[in-house]
């Protein structure tokens, strides 16, 4: 997994600019999970076989009742305790703020790796940078965020205090994610699933306080799963063990091969379920469907959850398996279903093949006008697995509705028929060699 780093310092230091410009350095693969809580931004970036979940703890809010600087202290507090690496950024033009010294001594008794990052360099003051000394941070890095100086410094230290990662996932073993709402049983089915006779499990050590990686080999095939903390609503997740778990998870998820969602059968469907299936399709992972607590319902009560799930068109190509963690029921069928979306997710598709579905599609229904023009789609080709995407050439393809767009999508999503796939439309307008 990521090493943290957290960026801490006080309010207008240019942290969260700090944030932008290392998550999108040209070396940097980013993924940002945006609106996971009002105060605390996160994205991966990586460099080489190391990987960094970057966190910024920038935007603190005050009113006439709260007190600005236990504000201050609290959200350091709360960084300096869950990073591995912590970038402290203090403010050249401004100099050195009591609050600074207050966030150098949480850090100092941290025993944590830091590096000192003073900021706006590009402005001229008669003290210079070596104020700063006296905070008492060996390491240091001078940057210009607005203007992009010493980024690719402090990113080369910054990635030198990053072990490689370790390399749980070797021989190509599937990573097999669980995400849920708390309490819906996601460790409940792991220990289920370790607890079957035709399976050997291995423990592989957790890499965060939140998740826990089992290595678990079901009909001599190996997985690795991952059971990740639960995911409340924003507006729930109040305390920052829960903010911190809720980004984990869901990197977790975009990591992983494949994502099980679990459902409550007693508590069923409610918005943060609608709103994880959600944030996993975008991720364009695979993903199944596991209804947990179907002992706690009578056969006419599942029945009807059966029901509304075929009329709900959110489920579309997603396999659903009933169980029972309690019980140890249904783990098979599970089984089955992940076996399935696994060679989905590794499937090749050929070429002849997207673009006789692309002749249907048309035949279907030709593409509108756009004012005078029409737009033209020429070839099809596939331009990745798990996310699929599916890469369309032609002309004027930025002008294609909206609605347009969707059709395709339904239209491959249901012809090539991948149980537990989303796919992703990809639109590439050639470019014109009369146009100058």
């Amino acid at each position: 997994m990521s090493t943290t780093v957290a960026l801490v310092g006080r309010t207008n230091v240019g942290k969260s600019s700090l944030f932008n410009k290392l998550a999108k350095s040209k070396s940097a693969l980013v993924s940002e999970q945006e609106g996971l809580t009002r105060d605390i931004k996160s994205t991966s970036i990586h460099l080489g076989g190391k990987s960094i979940n970057l966190i910024d703890t920038g935007g603190f809010f005050t009113s006439k009742d709260d007190d600005f600087e236990e504000m201050i202290l609290s959200k350091a507090y709360e960084a300096i305790e869950y990073a591995e690496v912590i970038l402290f950024v203090v403010d050249k033009k401004f100099g050195i703020s009591p609050f600074d010294k207050e966030i150098a001594s949480l850090i100092r008794k941290s025993n944590k790796e830091v590096i000192m990052v003073i900021n706006k360099i590009d402005v001229k003051t008669s003290e210079g940078t070596a104020i700063f000394e006296e905070l008492g941070f060996k390491e240091k890095v001078e940057v210009s965020a607005e203007h992009n100086l010493g980024i690719d410094q402090l990113k080369t230290l910054l990635f030198s205090k990053v072990k490689e990662e370790e390399n749980l996932f070797e021989n190509n073993i599937p990573k097999i994610c669980i995400l849920g709402k708390p309490n819906v049983g996601k460790s409940s089915t792991i220990n289920s699933i370790s607890n079957e006779k035709k399976m050997i499990v291995s423990n592989v050590p957790g890499t965060t306080i939140d998740s826990i990686d089992s290595k678990i080999t079901y009909k001599n095939k190996e997985y690795i799963f991952i059971d990740t903390a639960g995911i409340r609503k924003k507006s729930k997740t109040t305390s920052k063990e829960e903010k911190f778990s809720v980004i984990k998870s869901l990197e977790s998820n975009k990591i992983a091969d494949l994502s099980v969602i679990m459902l409550d059968a007693s508590n069923f469907l409610l918005d943060q379920d609608r709103k994880l299936i959600e944030k996993a399709k975008e991720n364009g992972k695979a993903i199944i469907i596991a209804v947990n607590k179907m002992d706690l319902l009578d056969k006419t009560s599942l029945n009807e959850i059966e029901k509304n799930l075929s009329n709900d068109s959110m489920f579309n190509g997603l396999p659903v398996c009933f169980i029972s963690a309690k019980d140890r029921h249904g783990i098979r069928h599970l089984f089955d279903n992940i076996y399935r979306v696994l060679e989905n997710a590794d499937k090749k598709i050929s070429t002849n093949k997207l673009n006789n579905i692309l002749r249907k599609a048309l035949e279907t229904k030709s593409i509108p006008f756009k004012g005078k023009f029409k737009p033209k789609i020429r070839f099809v080709h596939q331009g990745g697995k798990n996310p699929h995407i599916v890469t369309l050439h032609g002309n004027s393809l930025e002008k294609l509705e909206g609605s347009y767009k969707r059709f395709l999508n339904n239209f491959y999503q249901k012809q090539l028929g991948l149980m537990g796939i989303t796919l992703k439309l990809k639109f590439i307008t050639s470019k014109n060699p009369y146009k100058s």
